[in-house]
């Protein structure tokens, strides 16, 4: 995940596996079908002695990358990193949101930070003696 504040609405800040896989689109699993067929096709074109076992592996192998795909995605539209407007609309936004700062001018940006208050807080030296 990027480091600094999120640039869309917060809908769940640290969202489980259970949640992020009920908020996936239907975008997403044909994107993890293909990478998963596209691997399978791939082992059994470049698997010559042994066709099926290497359209297998490859197939397990692509699975395993597009579930970690689907997760990585859902768990970012759920955190405000990637475009949810239907996510939002679903389930409705988190409570405290971090503070949007201004862009500006993208030929002459101005330093804004990366993280607002409200998502990493100033550190309290005060109780380390």
């Amino acid at each position: 995940m990027p480091f600094g504040d999120p640039k869309f609405t917060v809908v769940n800040p640290s969202p489980d596996v259970d949640q992020t896989l009920r908020s996936l689109r239907v975008s997403d699993w044909f994107s993890a079908a293909a990478i998963s067929g596209g691997a399978w096709g791939y082992g059994y074109i470049f698997g010559k002695p042994i066709r099926m076992a290497n359209a297998s592996t490859g197939l397990a192998l692509g699975m395993t990358c597009a579930s970690m795909m689907l997760l990585q995605n859902g768990r970012s539209r759920l955190r405000g990193y990637r475009e949810n407007a239907r996510e939002v609309a679903k389930y409705g936004a988190w409570h405290v949101q971090p503070e949007l700062k201004p862009v500006g001018e993208k030929r002459f940006p101005t330093a804004t930070g990366l993280m607002s208050p409200s998502v990493q807080p100033p550190l309290d030296w005060r109780n380390y003696d």
